[in-house]
């Protein structure tokens, strides 16, 4: 693996965005990748970078705004519709690079950001292959979730036009008890995102433990389902886990039916939405995008 170097490219809105570039030599395949809800570049993506630069890929992994090493405000705000914009503008960032065939550039996410790579995708028609890990489905699920909150979500968007700060609320429980109490206040409530969070504490990952109250609204109307049909006849890896409850299996599965070829499902037996990350899932998963991105890219 080569030794990544520091990037930043400038968004069209004009934000810098913090990455990290993996090259695998000159004129290679590239594969842009950003992290789901609140992570980081630094949270997992590096073992990403690695096996794909090994079996020569240059990587590019960077922050989405607002988080991390990026520019953007509010901090640790997510709003999909800007996120997604961001990797067409990524795709011209490394086709300036002497490192990457601009022919063969694959966007790739996970969780959030893979809901975001099947909607740039449909805009950056140049994109060579997708792969979407986990991904983020509909705004429906949001909606329905923070329904109740609505007119709060509202009424604190008019404060914060007046000058308020932001309210910030947790991203997901920090303990199985709090998971499963009915009592968390967390977005991503998942008993399952504990064991992931204390995978990132042991490997002394800095994580942000708080998001905007604010995403909630600009998820709701975040639809990948109703565009993943416009990817064709760019390639498609859709990455399941058969037992994922903070994007329901059957609500991923009903989205890739919806996909037109080429397309590949891959389930990963026995896995949630928080587990593709590392160990012995993350071996398989690896594998199998390995697998896509030789018959395809």
């Amino acid at each position: 693996m080569s030794t990544p170097d520091s990037v930043e490219f400038t968004t069209f809105d004009g934000l810098k965005l913090g990455g990290h570039l993996y090259s695998a030599g000159i004129n290679r395949p590239c594969i842009i990748m950003t992290q789901g809800f609140s992570g980081l570049k630094e949270h997992f993506l590096p073992d990403y970078a690695a096996r794909f630069n090994e079996a020569g890929y240059t990587v590019l992994i960077y922050d989405n705004r607002c988080w991390g090493s990026s520019e953007g405000l509010p901090r640790n705000h997510v709003d999909p519709s800007l996120q997604l914009r961001d990797y067409v503008d990524a795709f011209d960032f490394v086709g300036t690079l002497p490192s990457v065939d601009q022919s063969k550039i694959v966007f790739w996410g996970s969780s959030m950001s893979g809901g975001n790579v099947i909607c740039a995708a449909a805009m950056e028609r140049r994109v060579s292959a997708v792969i979407a890990q986990v991904p983020f489905v509909s705004g429906e699920q949001a909606s329905r979730a923070f329904g109740p909150m609505h007119g709060m979500l509202l009424a604190e968007r008019g404060a914060i036009r007046k000058g308020a700060a932001p309210t910030l609320v947790p991203v997901t429980p920090e303990t199985m008890e709090e998971a499963t109490s009915g009592t968390s206040k967390a977005i991503l409530g998942d008993p399952e995102s504990v064991a992931f969070n204390a995978e990132m504490d042991r490997r002394g990952y800095t994580r942000e433990k708080l998001a905007t109250f604010q995403s909630a609204l600009a998820m709701v109307l975040h639809e990948p389902h109703a565009i993943i049909h416009r990817l064709a006849p760019i390639p498609l890896l859709m990455v399941v886990g058969d037992r994922d409850m903070t994007i329901s299996t059957p609500m991923q599965l009903e989205m890739f039916s919806k996909a037109l070829e080429p397309k590949r499902l891959h389930i990963l037996k026995g896995a949630g939405h928080f587990e593709p990350y590392f160990g012995e899932v993350f071996e398989r998963n690896i594998l199998a995008q390995l697998e896509f991105l030789r018959n395809f890219v």
